[in-house]
């Protein structure tokens, strides 16, 4: 969700990921210069407040039905002591995450719990094909999943579901609420579910870019992208971010940012941030983690600067239409 990797095959998973930009937002691929956006329209509306948390979705039971409880504080506690139910395996994913029933008293809900932590040396990243970047050392763990939720929660982007640290049955992991009625956008594409808003998608695909340089997320993908029943964009599995490199992954694919966004990512605080994630990082991966962000916070003032902040800055558009797989 960095290096000396095959950059035009990262750019091509990117924008895979990133969609045909019909409205909006110009991408460009490898090799090619980054220039103004010139006949485009950058409709800036300010969000529209629904009176519920993320946009209009509720986290939800088994059921469906919305949970009592929707603070992130109130799920997490829910997360760490909800008794196990059942355990089963999930039938995607390379780090074997297994999905988890939790009850207490009455309430039951689904969890997402994963154990990957494994740690090898000079391994190619398996995400490419060909001879990608070379990294000295290369961690695929749960513990950068906790980690990213902390970041985005530190930016106020509420896109990566709550997650807390677990034992079950004896291993450590990560123990993330699921999020119901939800597809990927690997699954979208496969059913052919047209976007209704593409300008709306866009902008949301552009935090979710920014999110994936400021934290390295050398997995993005088109299964670890969610999109629930007011088509809002959720990040998942991101046991692959963080690392020592203070390299941006796609710098190319930032190009627009939400106002709101732009605001947190240069207050970003790194006495927080040393509070928030020093259980999860250590110093140096913090110390990167804030080189990129410097980083990011020049790439989009030269952006700014040369084409114009009407063009670069947007404010996030407001949910109005209903995915057609929601449940009734």
């Amino acid at each position: 969700m960095e290096r000396i990797l095959n950059f035009t095959r990262q750019m091509r998973m990117l924008l895979a990921v990133v969609g045909a930009m019909s409205v909006g937002f110009p991408l460009v691929s490898a090799g090619e210069e980054t220039q103004a956006p010139s006949q485009i329209e950058v409709v800036n509306t300010t969000s529209a407040s629904t009176g519920e948390r993320f946009e209009g979705y509720l986290f939800k039971d088994v059921d469906g039905q919305p949970l009592p409880f929707q603070s992130d504080q109130e799920i997490e506690s829910f997360l760490k002591s909800a008794e196990v139910e059942s355990i089963t395996k999930i039938p995607v994913g390379v780090t074997r995450p297994k999905k988890v029933l939790l009850i207490r008293e009455t309430l039951r809900l689904n969890a997402v719990f994963k154990y990957i932590d494994e740690e090898k040396q000079m391994v190619r990243d398996p995400t490419t094909t060909g001879r990608g970047k070379l990294y000295l050392k290369w961690r695929d763990s749960y513990i950068y999943d906790i980690a990213a939720y902390q970041v985005d929660r530190l930016m106020g982007l509420d896109r990566v579901p709550p997650i807390v640290l677990r034992k079950i049955k004896g291993k450590p992991g990560s123990l993330q609420i699921w999020v119901e009625d939800t597809i990927t956008e690997n699954m979208r594409r496969e059913e052919a579910f047209d976007l209704p808003e593409i300008a709306r998608f866009n902008q949301q695909r552009s935090t979710m870019i920014l999110f994936d340089n400021l934290v390295a997320n050398r997995d993005s993908n088109l299964g670890n992208t969610l999109i629930d029943g007011r088509w809002r964009l959720w990040f998942i599995d991101c046991s692959r971010c963080f690392g020592s490199s203070a390299d941006l992954l796609y710098p190319d694919a930032v190009t627009h940012c939400d106002r709101q966004v732009w605001d947190a990512l240069r207050k970003l605080d790194r006495s927080a941030a040393d509070e928030s994630l020093s259980p999860y990082l250590s110093r140096l991966e913090i110390d990167v983690l804030f080189k990129r962000r410097d980083k990011l916070v020049d790439l989009l003032q030269a952006r700014i600067d040369e084409w114009g902040e009407e063009l670069v800055l947007f404010d996030q558009r407001p949910p109005t239409e209903t995915a057609p797989w929601i449940r009734e």
